[in-house]
């Protein structure tokens, strides 16, 4: 299966040496593993030979020995891949690679020549999860925030809300118009071809600016392929998807059932011991379907119906959920591109028997609509050449209800530019810059964001550094909320504000016992001006409030193949983010150092992996009191290929931590999953 060969292919040795004379053909084809389009250009070395992909993205290898190797292939712009091969006597071997991209590819500045911001290809994030919330967790500093077992999993980069990063899938920003946040365990990795992290302060194209980061979601292309695979854990949890492709549309439809009635650790003040988590179920529903080409057309929509546990302090067992989105998106690419994109959104929660007050029902719905135009092309000023954008956006939503004011609108607009370039063909230096600005509903004027990128690459090495601000529109959610028992209005709430965050990094690659080897570290710092939190005040009433934090960390990472067939990373994140007094304590849920480890290992149709991640304290409150103490889960997992199924079973959590992100929210702890899959070509 193209899958496990592209799997195996990142677990693999460096090229290697064929030991058998008998001539074997070799021929196949070069594709980018996001749009499914050709890479031209690509180079592909085995044993001492090499060749490079046409036009067409085919290459054709003749009079090879037979017997086994390792398969090379380059490109520019994409990662690297070894894909294993054995090679049989006076045999045709055909093979499609799928290259997976290593630098952005939004409607916005692309910084290329250096080490671009790493991406996890679609094997990888199925082999790390179902969903994107559990693929992505610990992986490169990101904290995903989960509202225990079946709540919203949301980001958290480098010290940020989850509402001050943008989550974009193939260039459409699915943050709820609302809240702000994106809910990535909405998203199945069996979908997706690649998940890139751009962290820091930065544009993310006609979808606005993000205080805290970028993460771009690249879908899978249409293909001539179809998969199914169905999965059972246990807590009762379970589910199943179908994906294929019908007159060159490609088609997901996914149902799951959540978690509901495990076990968690009664809190000492309440008594102690254990009981059992209940009405945290739920289904989910979801459909998507994408076409590619000149114009692209892409729509989600999901329906879900999840209990509403409540805090273990204050169980709600009747309180439940309904929430139904649609979206859909077109988009064009060329010189000059526009997209644009319509979504739905309705939310209705109620509980007819709720342990104090009356009963209640309440529903917000909404729409939100966006428009983005931008035209790039070819720049070259004083010998510099590079690439030129210039783009206009817009945004407006509307919502109503029974949680938000009546009738609340907000519209946004921006003006962008930006340009990268090199000092001549071939030169190891790049730069970048990039400003914009925006402007929206309650503002006086218009708010700038700027940045300048600059990087240096030779010899594996690249060093990277970066100065830029930015300034974020608040939360509708913020700005619009019915006030209520325990909640008030801040009318004068402020727009967010980095100060010219500056971050420096450098990247490495060399070879360990003949194998590829790669360590990265990360340095910032930088002010937030205005960051939002909820904070109680007079009568302990609580309320959005804006705040004056620094933001300051290191983030590293390591990546090597200690044996043939063994792939190990270890990554760490250092973030401490203050408030900006004397003695000013960690922001609320901020970790301030997060920690993951993980090993990789195939061969002979099986394949096993496991993966630790470590999130150290939080504080549940603005005074930095009450930590909620750190925690590590492990999981592992062991799969086999069968034809064309891939049986795979694992345990997530094998220690049983049931840790809790969020006081009072513990997830299901120890569960066990089988998964069968199947792909057909």
């Amino acid at each position: 299966m193209i899958r496990l060969a592209v799997r195996m292919a990142l677990l693999l040795a460096a090229p290697g040496t064929l030991v058998a004379q008998v001539p074997a053909v070799l021929r196949g084809q070069v594709l980018d593993a996001s749009t499914g389009a050709p890479v031209e250009g690509a180079r592909l070395e085995l044993g001492g030979l090499s060749t490079i992909s046409g036009a067409d993205g085919r290459f054709e290898f003749r009079s090879l020995p037979a017997g086994r190797g390792d398969l090379r292939v380059q490109a520019i712009g994409y990662r690297p891949q070894w894909l294993p091969l054995r090679l049989d006597s006076d045999a045709m071997h055909d093979r499609v690679i799928r290259l997976v991209a290593s630098l952005p590819t939004l409607p916005e500045v692309v910084i290329q020549g250096y080490a671009a911001d790493p991406a996890l290809d679609h094997a990888t994030l199925v082999r790390r999860g179902d969903d994107l919330a559990t693929a992505i967790d610990g992986w490169q500093g990101v904290v995903v925030r989960r509202s225990g077992g079946n709540g919203p999993a949301s980001p958290q980069v480098r010290g940020s809300a989850p509402e001050e990063v943008i989550v974009l899938v193939d260039g459409f920003a699915i943050n709820d118009p609302l809240t702000g946040r994106a809910d990535l365990s909405q998203i199945p990795t069996r979908d997706l071809a690649s998940v890139q992290v751009r962290p820091g302060a930065r544009s993310a194209g006609g979808a606005g600016v993000a205080v805290g980061g970028v993460i771009d979601i690249r879908s899978q292309a249409p293909s001539s392929g179809a998969a199914a695979s169905g999965w059972m854990g246990s807590h009762g949890s379970g589910g199943a998807s179908v994906v294929g492709t019908v007159a060159g549309t490609r088609l997901f439809l996914r149902g799951e059932r959540l978690a509901d009635g495990f076990s968690y650790r009664v809190p000492p003040n309440r008594g102690g011991g254990e009981a059992a988590r209940l009405n945290a179920g739920g289904t989910v529903g979801s459909l998507a379907f994408r076409t590619s080409g000149s114009l692209t057309v892409q729509g989600r929509a999901s329906v879900s119906r999840r209990g509403l546990p409540g805090a273990v302090g204050n169980e709600t067992p009747t309180a439940a959920a309904e929430d139904v989105t649609a979206f859909i998106g077109v988009s064009s690419t060329g010189s000059m591109g526009w997209a644009g994109s319509v979504q739905y959104l309705q939310s209705d929660v109620g509980d007819p028997a709720p342990p104090t007050g009356p009963a209640y029902q309440v529903r917000s719905a909404g729409w939100s609509a966006t428009l983005d135009w931008a035209r790039r092309g070819r720049l070259s000023i004083a010998g510099w050449d590079g690439d030129v954008e210039v783009g206009v956006s817009g945004r407006h939503d509307a919502f109503g209800g029974d949680v938000v004011r009546e009738d609340t609108r907000f519209t946004r607009g921006g003006i962008r530019a930006g340009a990268t370039a090199r000092p001549a063909p071939g030169s190891p230096w790049t730069l970048a810059a990039s400003a914009r600005v925006d402007r929206w509903t309650g503002e006086s004027g218009p708010l700038g964001s700027a940045r300048l990128d600059g990087g240096w690459s030779r010899h594996g090495t690249s060093i990277r550094a970066s100065f830029g601000s930015a300034v974020a529109a608040p939360a509708l959610a913020d700005l619009f909320f019915r006030e209520g028992v325990g909640v008030a209005l801040n009318p004068g709430l402020r727009p967010e504000r980095v100060r010219w965050e500056t971050v420096l990094g450098v990247n490495q690659d060399w070879s360990m016992f003949g194998r590829p080897a790669t360590a990265s570290v990360h340095g910032y710092y930088g002010r937030v001006d205005d960051m939002i939190l909820w904070a109680p005040g007079v009568g302990f009433i609580w309320s959005p409030r804006n705040f004056d934090v620094i933001r300051r960390g290191l983030d590293a990472a390591v990546s090597l193949q200690p044996v043939r067939r063994l792939l190990v990373e270890l990554q760490g994140a250092m973030t401490p983010i203050t408030y900006d007094v004397p003695d000013g304590a960690q922001v609320q849920y901020r970790p301030v150092g997060t920690w993951s480890a993980s090993a990789a290992w195939t061969g002979a149709g099986w394949a096993a992996d496991a993966r630790w991640r470590w999130v150290g304290e939080r504080f549940p409150n603005p005074g930095g009191l009450n930590p909620r103490p750190s925690y590590g889960v492990l999981n592992a997992g062991l799969e086999k290929s069968i034809g064309p199924a891939l049986v795979r079973g694992e345990v997530r959590d094998l220690f049983d931590e049931r840790a809790e992100f969020l006081a009072g929210y513990p997830a299901p702890g120890r569960t066990a999953v089988l998964s069968i899959s199947m792909e057909w070509q």
